[in-house]
């Protein structure tokens, strides 16, 4: 569990297992919380816990892909209107020892190098801030979460897998520890949800995959009253 942060103001919150697969404006908010408080979000593995650390690749002839980008919320902010801006700064991560890497046939970059291969990588990261590919090969970890976002206006399920004005599966490295970032508030209440947490990723998931791995995240919330902006926007 991440450690509570001396900066923190406003409640603190906790919320767990409560998973969606799409943005939904008709989705009822798990949790609703004012303008300065905190939450820790204890977020799955992108897949939804289908990977564990004793997975194997014939799992990626298993996968359920109707529950990739599992995400955790929705949380709505007590006063948010179409209009305002959502601003969340990313305090502290904790990870559970493990992340998972996959190459799948077709996806990715280099889809044309690996042919019809499959290949799973468990990532072993219990030595300090470092995960194993193999001895003596580490890569250090940098925790962010891949997909960030506020419900669309659109009516009806939303999809995750692209970046949009509303966040969505940024996959954007410089959003770990210590960014804020900023979302176009759509609906009242926002209701921001968050996953796909990565532990490691360069600029690009040149493989269509970075190191996945459940992670729990904190984020403060502030709402920006009857202050507009066209898309989400992020200090690191």
């Amino acid at each position: 569990m991440p450690k509570r942060l001396n900066s923190m103001v406003g409640k603190v919150h906790y919320l767990s297992d409560k998973i969606h697969y799409r943005y939904d404006n008709s989705l009822p908010p798990s949790l609703t919380i004012d303008s300065g408080d905190t939450v820790t979000l204890a977020c799955r593995e992108a897949a939804d816990g289908q990977f564990t650390r004793e997975s194997t690749v014939e799992l990626l002839e298993q996968l359920d892909w109707d529950r990739i980008h599992a995400l955790s919320g929705p949380i709505a902010i007590k006063g948010a209107q179409p209009g305002d801006t959502l601003k969340v700064d990313v305090l502290e991560f904790g990870h559970h020892g493990w992340g998972w890497t996959a190459i799948f046939p077709g996806f990715g970059l280099l889809a044309e190098e690996f042919g019809d291969q499959r290949h799973l990588r468990i990532w072993d990261v219990s030595e300090g801030g470092f995960a194993e590919f193999i001895p003596n090969v580490r890569v250090p970890i940098e925790p962010f979460m891949g997909e960030m976002g506020v419900a669309w206006e659109a009516q009806g399920p939303q999809p995750t897998m692209p970046p949009t004005i509303h966040g969505g599966n940024m996959d954007c490295r410089h959003t770990g520890k210590g960014a804020s970032l900023y979302f176009p508030v759509k609906v009242p209440g926002a209701l921001f949800s968050a996953g796909d947490g990565h532990l490691a990723q360069g600029d690009g998931e040149v493989c269509g995959i970075a190191i996945e791995a459940p992670l729990d995240v904190t984020l403060r919330f502030t709402l920006m009253k009857n202050q507009s902006i066209p898309a989400v926007r992020f200090d690191t």
